[in-house]
């Protein structure tokens, strides 16, 4: 996983080298973070296994392909990947979304995915994308699942009372921080009292990946039955792109 924010750097420089405008950069970015991310995780082996990671490209379109062994613990032939992928694009709960950012972003910001057994003993997946140089249109509303609480966020907010705690985040939020990053936020949470207010400045934030996206979701619904709120705050376009993918836009309180 210590190779993962390598990985996002080298394909964002391939992808604004080719062309791509810097929306379409951040998006195929974090494509490229969730396909790598489920290579390490479920199909290879820490400290022995070779992750292949290959990028081609022409004049029109681009291809991503990332090839592991098959080491990992979470066995799976390409054709049981491509059913659990159409299975979770059809799941709008937003606190799993380990499975379902890689088939809901993959689906929404590629022109075609492929998964295939690799030579390599696991499997192969990769994406094409034509190069765009115009902004990408903003994505489609999602219903998301989470808690819905007996009063409006609007009413909630106005009779809340309890006092306010401020998390700052820094840096780039990915698998392989992810445990140091979220455990603290947890243990906040635990001990947050009634009516509370979390503020979670993203300030000093240049990224987040589908996983941390999935414990958003999940402490709202903890903060929302303690009858407090989560705000997050100084949020820069390119994360509020993701939040919106996958609907947080339209429940958490965002400001920039």
């Amino acid at each position: 996983m210590s190779f993962s924010s390598l990985v996002r750097h080298i394909s964002e420089e391939v992808f604004n080298f080719i062309g791509f405008g810097k929306e379409w950069c951040n998006r195929l970015k974090l494509v490229v973070d969730e396909l790598f991310m489920n290579a390490v995780r479920y199909g290879s082996t820490a400290d022995t296994s070779t992750v292949h990671v290959f990028f081609s490209y022409n004049d029109e379109e681009v291809e991503f392909s990332v090839e592991d062994d098959g080491s990992g613990t979470r066995k799976m032939s390409a054709d049981e990947l491509k059913a659990l992928i159409n299975k979770n694009v059809e799941n709008n709960n937003v606190t799993q979304t380990s499975g379902r950012g890689l088939a809901l972003i993959a689906k929404l910001w590629t022109d075609h995915l492929d998964i295939k057994q690799s030579s390599f003993g696991g499997l192969a997946i990769s994406f094409s994308k034509h190069i765009e140089t115009a902004p990408p249109p903003p994505p489609p509303l999602v219903q998301t699942v989470i808690y819905k609480p007996s009063k409006s966020i609007s009413e909630a907010t106005k009779e809340s009372k309890g006092p306010d705690f401020t998390v700052k985040l820094h840096g780039e939020i990915d698998q392989a921080n992810i445990d140091a990053v979220t455990l603290p936020i947890d243990e906040q949470i635990t001990a947050l009292p009634e009516s509370a207010r979390l503020i979670l400045d993203f300030g000093d934030v240049d990224y987040i990946n589908s996983t941390f996206i999935g414990h958003l979701a999940s402490w709202h619904n903890d903060v929302q039955k303690k009858g407090g709120q989560i705000v997050l705050k100084n949020v820069n376009d390119q994360i509020r792109d993701v939040l919106d993918l996958v609907g947080l836009e339209h429940v958490l309180t965002i400001n920039k």
